[in-house]
């Protein structure tokens, strides 16, 4: 089997027999905060696996000790202009509109190996995949109220129907932090593992899956995510896209944006101090 694999700056890639994929987020540094390479060169990744036969599995995962913390909030539009800045926050939502579509219309099978905290977009996307699994320790949060955001990741879509309402609520609304026993007792996790077995066992179980009939899996995720659920997503998607923006380039959005800033930078000289 011969692919080519494209050489990432935020992504690295590996390719396991028979067609299995491992894509780890890689700004271990950062959590691996996710900046606007990082949206387009997923999407990237994910137009690969749709235009390469010979990829059977995606497994999704994140080197270091975090999954992916979301948006590197350094990387917000830094353009001096009020249009510049607009049309910056439009061409970024453009890619992480498309990654959603693609994330969604996957026609392969896609495992979520949740190695520590996932956050924002990094938390709802995992709604969209096969299976997750995940480490015990890893926490799940969507701080959206709190940056003045909104739901992304068609998680006003996903996450009621599989949380339930009340607990979708506390996340997208209140910014509630759940564990990963709490997400597997409501459903988005799928199985929890020790932290040496996450890979290995996302292997076994894609390795497993690549052997099996592709056919019938197709078969099979067509029904359980049928035309009609993948169209309301789809909707959602452009849905949520579309606030987004208008949330990103609102007055209180910058405000709460900045805030945090001198919250984490108060916090950082703090320690600072405290080493001396």
């Amino acid at each position: 089997m011969t692919v080519q694999l494209p050489q990432l700056q935020t992504i690295e890639l590996t390719l396991h027999e028979p067609g299995v994929l491992v894509m780890a987020f890689n700004r271990p540094s950062r959590m691996n905060s996710m900046v606007p390479e990082s949206y387009s060169e997923w999407r990237q990744v994910m137009e690969l696996t749709a235009n390469t036969p010979a990829i059977r599995v995606l497994i999704i995962t994140g080197n270091g000790r975090a999954y992916s913390a979301g948006q590197d909030l350094s990387s917000v539009s830094q353009s001096e202009s009020e249009q510049g800045e607009a049309e910056d926050i439009h061409r970024r939502n453009e890619v992480t509109r498309g990654l959603t579509k693609l994330l969604i219309t996957s026609r392969i099978p896609i495992i979520a190996a949740v190695n520590g905290p996932a956050i924002g977009y990094g938390c709802t996307t995992l709604a969209l995949c096969d299976l997750v699994i995940s480490v015990e320790s890893a926490v799940f949060r969507t701080p959206f109220a709190e940056l003045a955001f909104c739901a992304e990741g068609c998680s006003s879509v996903t996450f009621p129907r599989i949380l339930g309402p009340m607990v979708a609520n506390d996340m997208i609304l209140f910014g509630r932090a759940l564990s990963a026993t709490e997400m597997h007792q409501r459903g988005l996790v799928g199985r929890i593992v020790k932290p040496e077995e996450l890979l290995p066992v996302a292997l076994k179980v894609a390795t497993t899956m690549a052997k099996q009939s592709q056919a019938a899996i197709a078969v099979s995720r067509a029904l359980i995510r049928n035309q009609s659920y993948v169209d309301e997503l789809v909707r959602a998607n452009n849905a949520e896209m579309d606030q987004l923006y208008l949330r990103m380039t609102s007055k209180d959005a910058k405000q709460a944006i900045a805030q945090m800033f001198a919250r984490l930078q108060a916090g950082n000289s703090s320690v600072q101090k405290s080493k001396i």
